[in-house]
Formats: C-alpha cells, sequence, structure tokens
C-alpha cells in the first residue's frame, strides 16, 4: 500500500494499492496487447472476443482431461462431455451405451471384456475431444483473421498451446512439453514419433480472468477519461475511514483544478444495491462525486433519481454511443 497525494493537489491523501492477483493479470503480454488496441468499447470488438472467449474456456476445459488418473478416466469423460458440445456426437451416444452397459456386469463376461469395452469408448471420446479442439482453434483464427481484414490492423491477443496426443488412442499427453509416460491404452511413449503434436490458439487463463471479471471495462473507461484530459488510477484498492478496503475500478482526478471522483464499471444491469454500496464506499473513503458506467442500454428512473441524490451519475449504455458523446456526459 502507498499514500496517493499527488504534487500541486490539494485535496486529502488516500491510501491505495492492488492485489498481486490483478497486478499479474494486467503485466500478462497478451492482456497489454488487448488493451493497446484501444477497441475496448467497439461494438464488433466486443462480439469478437465474447466469442473467443467461450471458446476458449471449451479449449482449456478439453486440456484439463490429462489430469485425470486411469482410474476416473471413464467416469471424467462422461463429465466432460455432458458440459460440453460434444454431447451432440455421435460418439457420445456410443458413450452412454457403454455406460449403461457397465453398470449391469452380469452382462459382461469377464475383468478384460470390461477393459476392452472401457478402452473402445475413451478412444472414441479422445478423438472427438482432438476434433472439437481442430475445429475450435480453425474458428478462432478464422474470426480474428476476418476481423483484422474488415478494421485494417493486427492482432496479437491469442496465446498458442502445442497438445501431444497419442497416436494410437489420440489421447492428450501432454501440454506444451514431450513427456515420456505410459499412455492409458497400454502404449509406452517414449518418442516424439509416437505423439502427434497440434497447435491450439486460445485466450490464456490470463486474459480470461481479465475478461470475466470485467477488468476490460475498467480500461474502457479510463481510455475516455484520459481523452477528457482526467488523469486516472485503475483497479485500486483505497483505505476507508472505518479501516476497511474498498475496490474503486477507476479514481479520477485532476491536480489543476482540484477535484477528484470515483467510478464505478458495471457490464450488467444497475440495481438499488449497486447505489446503496458505491456511495457508502464513496463516503467510507471521503469521495463526494462518483459516476457509474454500464453497458445496460437502459436504468429506471427511479435508480437514476437514487443515484442523483447520493451525488452519483449513471451513464448508459457505453457499448453502443459515440466516443465524443461518451465523454460530454461527463461533467466533473
Amino acid at each position: 500500500m502507498e499514500i496517493y497525494n499527488p504534487k500541486g493537489f490539494n485535496l486529502p491523501p488516500i491510501k491505495i494499492g492492488k492485489r498481486k492477483y490483478r497486478i499479474n493479470i494486467e503485466q500478462d503480454q497478451t492482456v497489454k496487447n488487448f488493451i493497446n488496441t484501444k477497441l475496448l468499447l467497439d461494438n464488433d470488438f466486443n462480439k469478437l472476443y465474447s466469442n473467443i472467449l467461450k471458446k476458449s474456456k471449451e479449449v482449456i476445459s478439453c486440456f484439463n482431461i490429462i489430469d485425470v488418473v486411469e482410474d476416473d478416466l471413464f467416469r471424467n469423460l462422461f463429465f466432460h462431455f455432458t458440459k460440453t458440445n460434444l454431447s451432440r456426437s455421435d460418439n457420445y451416444k456410443k458413450f452412454l451405451i457403454i455406460q449403461r452397459k457397465l453398470r449391469h456386469p452380469s452382462r459382461i463376461k469377464d475383468e478384460e471384456a470390461k477393459k476392452e469395452l472401457i478402452l473402445e469408448a475413451i478412444k472414441d471420446n479422445c478423438k472427438e475431444i482432438k476434433k472439437r479442439l481442430k475445429n475450435l482453434n480453425r474458428q478462432i483464427e478464422n474470426s480474428i483473421s476476418h476481423f483484422e481484414r474488415e478494421k485494417g490492423i493486427d492482432l496479437n491477443i491469442l496465446s498458442s498451446s502445442s497438445v501431444y496426443f497419442c497416436k494410437k488412442c489420440n489421447k492428450i499427453l501432454s501440454i506444451n512439453k514431450f513427456k515420456q509416460q505410459k499412455c492409458i491404452c497400454g502404449e509406452r511413449i517414449a518418442r516424439v514419433s509416437q505423439i502427434e503434436q497440434i497447435p491450439i490458439h486460445h485466450f490464456n487463463q490470463n486474459m480470461i480472468n481479465f475478461l470475466e471479471n470485467n477488468y476490460w471495462l475498467e480500461f474502457a473507461i479510463d481510455y475516455i477519461l484520459k481523452r477528457k484530459k482526467i488523469n486516472t488510477l485503475i483497479g485500486q484498492e483505497v483505505l476507508g475511514n472505518s479501516g476497511v478496503y474498498h475496490e474503486i475500478d477507476n479514481i479520477a482526478y485532476c491536480p489543476n483544478e482540484n477535484f477528484r471522483f470515483f467510478c464505478e464499471c458495471k457490464n450488467s444491469e444497475v440495481k438499488e444495491s449497486d447505489i446503496f454500496i458505491f456511495s457508502g464506499k464513496m463516503i467510507d473513503i471521503g469521495g463526494t462525486r462518483g459516476y457509474i458506467f454500464t453497458t445496460s442500454k437502459n436504468v429506471s428512473d427511479e435508480i437514476k433519481r437514487l443515484a442523483r441524490s447520493k451525488n452519483i451519475d449513471i451513464i448508459v449504455n457505453v457499448l453502443n454511443k459515440d466516443l465524443d458523446i461518451l465523454i460530454k456526459e461527463i461533467k466533473e
């Protein structure tokens, strides 16, 4: 934590700091590249990265199949397929048939037959996972390429993972590093020639966290404030008079004019509770002026009146407004 008291600023200083978790996310190079596009409030860009986010989470879900041990692989494959689009595949239907047979051991003559049945299911569905990963990679790369061509820009916001598959059964063996091991199918993997290596492009976990925690919106609002010649701090924890630290999305200040206000960024509907919570933070920190920026297209008149009574302005529909209009709505 540090005392923040800019030179020439006559308002009371505040004690601020940023969580290490958040610092690590913001220091990721792909996240930095994402912020530097200055397209965070571009509606088309928002649709693009929202779509890639969904696909990237499925990619990582597919990667996680390597973490299960041999005895649990069949059960974990079942769970994995029920949580992804692969549940609509023909191989998954075969998978369910085999699972039903395994629930009635009397239908299987011996333990070897049972193992063969399980291995058949694993091979079929590992092949389906491999096919799905390749499809996801193609969709992600095509969407990025199309956007770059339409906008005339170059985006470096994807990470690449090298996925190593067993050539015999198609199970994922490792990510980004070849490892000697015994595969679930019984194959002893000792040489690179026994595996198939495929590059998969996706958002890494830092980028996923950056988007899902709505940090992207805080940087988008930061861009607007800077265009209005207002200095900002993003994602800081501020010590209140109560001794409690409050997370403030954006702290806006201008030493020359000696004012400071706080911003809340919401990628959802603004509710009464949001107004009271934000107002409570400002009172405890010592702020008298606030803004709530939201991607929601409308806010009820009751919520607006409540916000005004707390000296808070609400700026709605930030993804669909012209930048100059957004700048004018900030009255300081």
